[in-house]
Protein backbone atom coordinates (compact mmCIF):
# COMPACT_ATOMS: atom_id res chain seq x y z
CA UNK A 1 0.00 0.00 0.00
CA UNK A 2 3.02 2.39 0.93
CA UNK A 3 6.07 2.75 -1.70
CA UNK A 4 9.07 5.18 -1.26
CA UNK A 5 7.14 7.88 0.75
CA UNK A 6 3.54 7.24 -0.99
CA UNK A 7 0.24 5.53 -0.19
CA UNK A 8 -1.76 4.18 -2.96
CA UNK A 9 -5.24 3.08 -1.80
CA UNK A 10 -8.50 1.52 -3.23
CA UNK A 11 -11.37 3.73 -2.32
CA UNK A 12 -15.05 2.38 -2.56
CA UNK A 13 -18.65 3.83 -1.65
CA UNK A 14 -21.13 2.29 0.50
CA UNK A 15 -22.36 -1.13 -0.67
CA UNK A 16 -25.59 -1.06 -1.24
CA UNK A 17 -25.79 -4.36 -3.47
CA UNK A 18 -25.40 -2.47 -6.71
CA UNK A 19 -21.79 -2.90 -7.36
CA UNK A 20 -19.80 0.09 -8.78
CA UNK A 21 -16.09 0.49 -9.16
CA UNK A 22 -13.40 1.98 -7.19
CA UNK A 23 -11.22 5.02 -7.14
CA UNK A 24 -7.60 4.90 -6.67
CA UNK A 25 -5.81 7.46 -4.85
CA UNK A 26 -1.94 8.37 -4.48
CA UNK A 27 -0.63 10.43 -2.22
CA UNK A 28 2.47 11.19 0.11
CA UNK A 29 2.33 9.16 2.92
CA UNK A 30 2.14 12.69 5.61
CA UNK A 31 -0.97 13.43 3.68
CA UNK A 32 -2.53 9.78 3.47
CA UNK A 33 -3.64 9.93 7.56
CA UNK A 34 -6.12 13.64 6.86
CA UNK A 35 -7.57 12.24 4.02
CA UNK A 36 -8.36 8.78 5.66
CA UNK A 37 -9.53 10.33 8.54
CA UNK A 38 -12.08 13.17 6.09
CA UNK A 39 -13.15 9.73 4.40
CA UNK A 40 -13.42 7.27 7.50
CA UNK A 41 -17.13 6.21 7.91
CA UNK A 42 -18.31 6.77 4.59
CA UNK A 43 -15.60 5.30 1.69
CA UNK A 44 -13.39 2.06 2.55
CA UNK A 45 -10.08 1.94 1.99
CA UNK A 46 -7.71 -0.46 0.76
CA UNK A 47 -4.77 -2.30 -0.88
CA UNK A 48 -4.96 -1.26 -4.39
CA UNK A 49 -6.17 -4.01 -6.78
CA UNK A 50 -5.32 -4.78 -10.63
CA UNK A 51 -6.67 -2.39 -12.58
CA UNK A 52 -10.27 -2.61 -13.34
CA UNK A 53 -11.14 1.11 -15.58
CA UNK A 54 -11.18 2.84 -12.18
CA UNK A 55 -10.45 6.56 -11.94
CA UNK A 56 -7.10 7.89 -10.60
CA UNK A 57 -6.26 10.15 -8.52
CA UNK A 58 -2.78 11.64 -7.81
CA UNK A 59 -1.22 14.36 -5.70
CA UNK A 60 2.23 15.88 -5.64
CA UNK A 61 3.36 18.56 -3.07
CA UNK A 62 6.07 20.79 -3.93
CA UNK A 63 7.47 23.65 -2.43
CA UNK A 64 5.98 26.45 -4.83
CA UNK A 65 3.31 24.22 -6.63
CA UNK A 66 3.05 24.71 -10.61
CA UNK A 67 1.15 26.52 -12.53
CA UNK A 68 1.38 24.34 -15.47
CA UNK A 69 -2.30 23.43 -14.58
CA UNK A 70 -5.87 24.55 -14.07
CA UNK A 71 -6.56 26.14 -10.52
CA UNK A 72 -9.00 24.68 -8.63
CA UNK A 73 -9.90 26.28 -5.31
CA UNK A 74 -12.02 25.49 -2.65
CA UNK A 75 -14.77 28.35 -1.60
CA UNK A 76 -13.61 31.77 -2.63
CA UNK A 77 -10.47 31.73 -0.18
CA UNK A 78 -7.31 32.83 -1.95
CA UNK A 79 -4.88 30.03 -0.23
CA UNK A 80 -6.73 27.14 -0.77
CA UNK A 81 -6.28 26.62 -4.18
CA UNK A 82 -4.02 23.65 -5.57
CA UNK A 83 -3.32 22.47 -9.31
CA UNK A 84 -5.43 20.41 -11.08
CA UNK A 85 -4.96 18.23 -14.79
CA UNK A 86 -7.84 16.13 -15.91
CA UNK A 87 -7.37 13.24 -18.59
CA UNK A 88 -10.45 12.03 -19.41
CA UNK A 89 -9.33 9.62 -21.64
CA UNK A 90 -6.87 7.55 -19.46
CA UNK A 91 -9.04 8.40 -16.08
CA UNK A 92 -7.07 10.17 -13.82
CA UNK A 93 -7.12 12.89 -12.01
CA UNK A 94 -3.22 14.76 -11.03
CA UNK A 95 -2.97 17.14 -8.37
CA UNK A 96 -0.25 19.78 -7.31
CA UNK A 97 -0.26 21.76 -3.61
CA UNK A 98 1.96 23.52 -2.21
CA UNK A 99 4.02 21.92 0.46
CA UNK A 100 2.12 24.55 3.27
CA UNK A 101 -1.45 24.12 1.80
CA UNK A 102 -3.59 22.62 4.71
CA UNK A 103 -6.11 22.17 1.58
CA UNK A 104 -4.26 19.53 -0.23
CA UNK A 105 -6.22 16.74 1.80
CA UNK A 106 -9.77 18.52 1.35
CA UNK A 107 -9.39 18.63 -2.70
CA UNK A 108 -8.36 15.13 -2.99
CA UNK A 109 -11.23 14.05 -0.38
CA UNK A 110 -13.78 16.21 -2.67
CA UNK A 111 -12.40 14.40 -6.29
CA UNK A 112 -13.11 10.90 -4.68
CA UNK A 113 -16.29 11.71 -3.18
CA UNK A 114 -16.90 13.43 -6.89
CA UNK A 115 -15.82 10.72 -8.85
CA UNK A 116 -17.93 7.88 -6.97
CA UNK A 117 -20.86 9.88 -7.07
CA UNK A 118 -20.84 10.24 -10.55
CA UNK A 119 -19.69 6.35 -11.11
CA UNK A 120 -23.00 5.28 -9.13
CA UNK A 121 -24.86 7.77 -11.43
CA UNK A 122 -24.01 6.57 -14.84
CA UNK A 123 -24.04 3.04 -13.87
CA UNK A 124 -27.12 2.51 -11.09
CA UNK A 125 -30.49 2.72 -12.48
CA UNK A 126 -32.00 3.41 -9.29
CA UNK A 127 -29.62 6.48 -7.78
CA UNK A 128 -31.48 9.42 -6.80
CA UNK A 129 -28.85 12.86 -5.30
CA UNK A 130 -30.77 15.13 -3.44
CA UNK A 131 -30.12 18.49 -1.48
CA UNK A 132 -31.49 16.56 1.77
CA UNK A 133 -29.71 15.02 4.98
CA UNK A 134 -30.53 11.72 6.37
CA UNK A 135 -30.71 10.46 10.32
CA UNK A 136 -31.56 6.16 10.75
CA UNK A 137 -33.62 6.46 14.09
CA UNK A 138 -34.30 2.97 15.13
CA UNK A 139 -32.18 1.81 12.76
CA UNK A 140 -34.53 3.50 10.00
CA UNK A 141 -33.85 5.86 7.40
CA UNK A 142 -35.72 9.91 7.57
CA UNK A 143 -34.65 11.52 5.00
CA UNK A 144 -34.52 15.06 5.12
CA UNK A 145 -35.08 17.10 2.13
CA UNK A 146 -35.20 20.81 1.65
CA UNK A 147 -32.85 23.93 0.55
CA UNK A 148 -30.95 26.28 2.75
CA UNK A 149 -32.91 27.64 5.51
CA UNK A 150 -35.47 24.85 5.98
CA UNK A 151 -34.21 23.74 8.98
CA UNK A 152 -32.37 20.91 7.31
CA UNK A 153 -28.85 20.49 9.06
CA UNK A 154 -30.47 21.70 12.41
CA UNK A 155 -32.94 19.15 12.18
CA UNK A 156 -30.33 16.39 11.01
CA UNK A 157 -28.22 17.47 14.19
CA UNK A 158 -31.32 17.74 16.84
CA UNK A 159 -32.13 14.46 15.98
CA UNK A 160 -28.76 13.18 16.37
CA UNK A 161 -28.43 14.37 20.02
CA UNK A 162 -32.13 13.01 20.34
CA UNK A 163 -30.63 9.51 19.90
CA UNK A 164 -30.15 8.96 15.91
CA UNK A 165 -27.50 8.20 14.33
CA UNK A 166 -26.12 10.84 11.36
CA UNK A 167 -25.83 9.46 7.57
CA UNK A 168 -25.94 12.42 5.55
CA UNK A 169 -26.33 16.41 5.84
CA UNK A 170 -26.77 18.21 2.60
CA UNK A 171 -26.15 15.66 0.11
CA UNK A 172 -27.87 12.21 0.05
CA UNK A 173 -28.11 9.73 -2.64
CA UNK A 174 -30.85 7.15 -2.65
CA UNK A 175 -30.75 3.41 -4.21
CA UNK A 176 -32.43 0.35 -4.85
CA UNK A 177 -31.18 -2.13 -2.41
CA UNK A 178 -32.11 -5.93 -2.28
CA UNK A 179 -34.75 -5.23 0.62
CA UNK A 180 -35.84 -1.45 -0.66
CA UNK A 181 -34.92 1.82 -1.28
CA UNK A 182 -31.59 2.52 0.84
CA UNK A 183 -30.37 6.10 1.86
CA UNK A 184 -26.59 6.89 1.43
CA UNK A 185 -23.97 9.52 3.04
CA UNK A 186 -21.16 11.00 1.62
CA UNK A 187 -17.83 12.52 3.30
CA UNK A 188 -18.53 15.82 3.25
CA UNK A 189 -18.20 18.77 6.11
CA UNK A 190 -21.35 20.31 7.52
CA UNK A 191 -21.65 23.91 8.28
CA UNK A 192 -23.18 24.63 12.02
CA UNK A 193 -24.47 28.07 12.30
CA UNK A 194 -22.89 29.58 15.16
CA UNK A 195 -26.33 31.16 16.24
CA UNK A 196 -28.21 27.76 15.91
CA UNK A 197 -25.86 26.05 18.22
CA UNK A 198 -27.48 27.08 21.96
CA UNK A 199 -31.24 26.75 20.61
CA UNK A 200 -29.74 22.86 19.52
CA UNK A 201 -28.66 22.61 22.97
CA UNK A 202 -25.10 21.17 21.74
CA UNK A 203 -21.35 21.84 22.05
CA UNK A 204 -19.50 22.15 19.24
CA UNK A 205 -15.59 20.69 19.03
CA UNK A 206 -13.19 23.61 20.21
CA UNK A 207 -10.69 22.48 17.51
CA UNK A 208 -12.89 21.43 14.80
CA UNK A 209 -10.10 19.80 11.85
CA UNK A 210 -11.39 21.66 8.58
CA UNK A 211 -9.02 24.65 7.44
CA UNK A 212 -11.91 26.71 6.18
CA UNK A 213 -12.92 27.40 9.82
CA UNK A 214 -9.67 29.89 9.64
CA UNK A 215 -12.10 32.09 7.36
CA UNK A 216 -15.47 31.62 8.74
CA UNK A 217 -16.82 33.14 11.99
CA UNK A 218 -20.22 32.52 11.40
CA UNK A 219 -20.16 28.84 11.29
CA UNK A 220 -18.34 25.96 11.50
CA UNK A 221 -17.35 23.34 9.47
CA UNK A 222 -17.14 19.57 10.85
CA UNK A 223 -16.26 16.53 9.11
CA UNK A 224 -18.84 13.41 9.69
CA UNK A 225 -15.98 11.61 11.90
CA UNK A 226 -16.16 15.07 14.34
CA UNK A 227 -20.08 14.68 14.25
CA UNK A 228 -19.25 11.13 15.79
CA UNK A 229 -17.31 12.07 18.32
CA UNK A 230 -19.91 14.93 19.72
CA UNK A 231 -22.39 11.78 19.70
CA UNK A 232 -20.90 8.74 20.96
CA UNK A 233 -20.40 7.67 17.22
CA UNK A 234 -23.49 7.41 16.14
CA UNK A 235 -22.76 7.55 12.39
CA UNK A 236 -24.10 5.33 9.97
CA UNK A 237 -23.15 5.28 6.03
CA UNK A 238 -26.24 4.25 4.92
CA UNK A 239 -29.80 3.21 6.02
CA UNK A 240 -32.88 1.16 5.30
CA UNK A 241 -35.02 4.52 3.86
CA UNK A 242 -38.48 4.57 6.00
CA UNK A 243 -39.43 7.82 5.42
CA UNK A 244 -39.21 11.28 3.53
CA UNK A 245 -39.73 14.40 5.57
CA UNK A 246 -39.82 18.48 4.17
CA UNK A 247 -38.44 20.38 6.98
CA UNK A 248 -39.80 24.00 7.70
CA UNK A 249 -39.59 26.01 10.35
CA UNK A 250 -43.15 27.66 12.15
CA UNK A 251 -43.70 30.86 14.13
CA UNK A 252 -45.68 28.71 17.01
CA UNK A 253 -46.76 25.31 18.02
CA UNK A 254 -45.79 22.10 18.87
CA UNK A 255 -43.31 20.11 15.94
CA UNK A 256 -46.10 18.33 13.89
CA UNK A 257 -45.97 16.16 10.71
CA UNK A 258 -48.47 16.21 8.14
CA UNK A 259 -48.99 13.37 5.29
CA UNK A 260 -47.42 14.55 1.63
CA UNK A 261 -49.54 12.78 -1.17
CA UNK A 262 -47.25 10.74 -3.09
CA UNK A 263 -47.37 12.89 -6.41
CA UNK A 264 -46.83 16.01 -4.43
CA UNK A 265 -43.78 14.58 -2.76
CA UNK A 266 -42.59 13.53 -6.30
CA UNK A 267 -42.41 17.13 -7.36
CA UNK A 268 -41.27 18.05 -3.79
CA UNK A 269 -38.44 15.44 -4.54
CA UNK A 270 -38.19 16.30 -8.18
CA UNK A 271 -37.37 20.28 -7.15
CA UNK A 272 -34.77 19.25 -4.83
CA UNK A 273 -32.25 17.20 -7.13
CA UNK A 274 -28.76 17.23 -7.90
CA UNK A 275 -28.20 16.71 -11.44
CA UNK A 276 -25.84 16.56 -11.89
CA UNK A 277 -25.12 15.08 -8.82
CA UNK A 278 -21.86 17.55 -8.47
CA UNK A 279 -20.24 21.22 -8.66
CA UNK A 280 -17.46 20.05 -11.35
CA UNK A 281 -18.66 20.39 -14.65
CA UNK A 282 -15.22 19.14 -16.29
CA UNK A 283 -14.90 15.37 -14.78
CA UNK A 284 -18.81 15.58 -15.39
CA UNK A 285 -18.57 15.77 -18.89
CA UNK A 286 -16.85 12.01 -19.06
CA UNK A 287 -19.61 10.33 -17.51
CA UNK A 288 -23.00 9.36 -19.11
CA UNK A 289 -25.95 10.60 -16.86
CA UNK A 290 -29.47 10.02 -16.82
CA UNK A 291 -32.25 12.51 -17.99
CA UNK A 292 -34.72 15.00 -16.05
CA UNK A 293 -37.43 12.42 -17.26
CA UNK A 294 -35.76 9.36 -16.00
CA UNK A 295 -34.83 11.09 -13.01
CA UNK A 296 -38.62 12.21 -12.50
CA UNK A 297 -39.67 8.12 -12.81
CA UNK A 298 -36.83 7.61 -10.19
CA UNK A 299 -38.59 10.09 -8.11
CA UNK A 300 -41.87 8.67 -8.88
CA UNK A 301 -41.18 4.99 -7.64
CA UNK A 302 -39.64 6.30 -4.39
CA UNK A 303 -42.57 8.39 -2.98
CA UNK A 304 -45.14 5.27 -4.28
CA UNK A 305 -43.42 3.14 -1.76
CA UNK A 306 -42.43 5.37 0.99
CA UNK A 307 -44.46 8.07 3.18
CA UNK A 308 -43.58 11.55 3.14
CA UNK A 309 -44.63 14.10 5.70
CA UNK A 310 -44.14 17.85 6.08
CA UNK A 311 -42.72 18.74 9.21
CA UNK A 312 -43.30 22.34 10.80
CA UNK A 313 -41.71 23.08 14.15
CA UNK A 314 -39.83 25.92 16.10
CA UNK A 315 -36.17 26.07 15.84
CA UNK A 316 -35.94 26.88 19.44
CA UNK A 317 -37.86 23.27 20.23
CA UNK A 318 -35.48 21.04 18.66
CA UNK A 319 -33.66 21.21 21.55
CA UNK A 320 -36.71 19.60 23.30
CA UNK A 321 -35.27 16.15 23.30
CA UNK A 322 -38.47 14.12 23.78
CA UNK A 323 -40.66 16.74 21.47
CA UNK A 324 -38.05 15.54 18.55
CA UNK A 325 -38.15 11.72 19.63
CA UNK A 326 -42.13 11.93 19.59
CA UNK A 327 -41.88 13.18 16.16
CA UNK A 328 -39.04 10.70 14.96
CA UNK A 329 -41.55 8.03 16.36
CA UNK A 330 -44.08 9.25 14.04
CA UNK A 331 -42.08 9.20 11.08
CA UNK A 332 -40.72 5.65 11.47
CA UNK A 333 -44.06 4.31 12.34
CA UNK A 334 -46.06 4.14 9.31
Amino acid sequence: MSSEGRIVARCAGADVGTGGRTVEVEVPVGVWPVVEEYLSGFVTTGPAGPEDGRWRVALAVRPEGTRAATAAHYGDYDDTGVWREVDGAHRSVRLTASTASAYAPVHVVRIVRTLLRLDAAEHDPSALFLHAGMVAWRGLGIALVGNKRSGKTSTVIAATAAGAHFVSNDDLSLHEGPGGPIGVGWPRSVSIRLDTVEPLGIALPARPVHPANAHRGEARLLMPHEIGAMFDGRVAPKAPLRAVVFPSFAADGSAALTRVAPDEAAERLFANLLAPPVKDDELTSWFKLPDAAELGARARRITASVPAFELRQRLDHLGRRPELARVLDEAVAW
